[in-house]
């Protein structure tokens, strides 16, 4: 559907994170200095701290190492060059996801083979994943943490590593979840990030990272074909990014207490919300509306969200619907339910209210 240009919005879809007052006088000290020395984009400097961060907040063991780059969809693109992808190899991903995913494997030349999703958790479903992989040659497993929720990784790893394929680790949405010993993002082979302006912290609205051990960057980084140097993360966005991290787990308690309290002013409703394992950071907010609920009853319920000033999406559509191909069952089902609602870092938590009783309202509409 189309929707309204978000500044029409009286609370969009995204908050995003700002600097608090006293660091953004120490990035505007940061970008003078970057502008007087030319020192737009290098290994060194605000990038090495960023690496630092990621490598901290991961608990990455000391032979890994961190590229941060452009974006999530650059270091996506980088994991699967590394792994071997070549064109027309298939690479096996979650059809419920966001489409970067699908245009990360197009970029290499691959084909996407959509996996069905677990009906809970909203992520890549393990048994679907053995059964593809038995059933076709894969170059490689991209898994990813949707809206902000781990995917079952020990799972995926044991798939992945019974079968020699390259497991690459989607974390685009994840920073900031507990990490422990059955979900550390080290049973991956490649794990990619993202810091655009959507998630809890972001480099001045862009950036990524990619992380894997350190003798693989050693030995297939120098390619030609990879441009690693053009791919890395600006100093202008390091130097935001290393600004904003102290406030990651501040923002992510936030979000978490965002998406805790539209659970409880929707409860007695039929939306119903996202597993998360204790685990997830919140990001989007996603709720399910119910079963019988087709495309144009969730879009016209959005139209009347906007209508009200609140903006809401219908993300993530399947990627198999969007590349034309046939959906998996489940992920078909869901992504014709799925809905986000407000959230964000500067939400006005105050604001749950307004969004939940709009949405009380459309819904007991529609079932009279």
């Amino acid at each position: 559907m189309a929707y309204a240009n978000s500044m029409r919005f009286k609370l969009p879809i995204v908050s995003p994170y700002r600097l608090a007052e006293d660091r953004q006088a120490e990035f505007l000290a940061a970008m003078e200095a970057i502008m007087l020395s030319g020192t737009y984009r290098t290994a060194g400097g605000w990038s090495r701290r960023v690496a630092g961060c990621v490598a901290t907040e991961l608990r990455l063991p000391a032979s890994w190492s961190v590229v941060p780059t452009r974006s999530g969809t650059d270091a996506l693109v980088m994991a699967l060059a590394m792994a071997g992808v070549r064109p027309s190899d298939h690479v096996a991903a979650p059809d419920l996801a966001y489409h970067a995913v699908g245009a990360a494997i197009s970029q290499v030349g691959a084909v996407p083979r959509w996996i069905d999703v677990d009906p809970g958790s909203f992520n890549m479903d393990v048994g679907a994943l053995a059964t593809a992989c038995d059933r076709m040659p894969v170059a490689a497993v991209i898994a990813v943490d949707n809206y902000g929720t781990p995917c079952d990784r020990s799972g995926i790893a044991r798939v992945c590593a019974s079968r020699r394929i390259p497991f690459v680790l989607d974390a685009c949405e994840s920073l900031g979840t507990p990490r422990n010993a059955t979900n550390s993002v080290c049973q991956a082979d490649f794990v990619a990030l993202s810091f655009s302006f959507t998630k809890p912290i972001h480099a001045a609205g862009t950036g990524g990272a990619l992380c894997l051990p350190g003798h693989v960057l050693d030995e297939r980084g120098g390619h030609p074909g990879l441009l690693l140097h053009p791919r890395r993360l600006p100093e202008l966005n390091a130097a935001y990014l290393t600004l904003a991290w102290p406030d990651l787990p501040m923002v992510v308690s936030k979000l978490r207490l965002v998406y805790d309290t539209y659970r409880e002013h929707l409860s007695g409703t039929p939306l119903t919300g996202q597993d998360d394992g204790g685990g997830s950071n919140r990001i989007h907010a996603p709720f399910l509306l119910p079963p019988d609920t087709s495309r144009s009853d969730r879009d016209a319920l959005i139209s009347r969200l906007a209508a009200s000033g609140f903006e809401a999406r219908a993300y993530f559509e399947s990627q198999s619907r969007l590349w034309g191909t046939p959906s998996p069952p489940v992920s078909a089902q869901l992504a014709r339910r799925v809905i986000c609602v407000p959230t964000g870092p500067g939400f006005p938590l105050e604001c749950v209210e307004g969004v939940t009783s709009e949405l009380r309202q459309a819904l007991g509409a529609r079932r009279t």
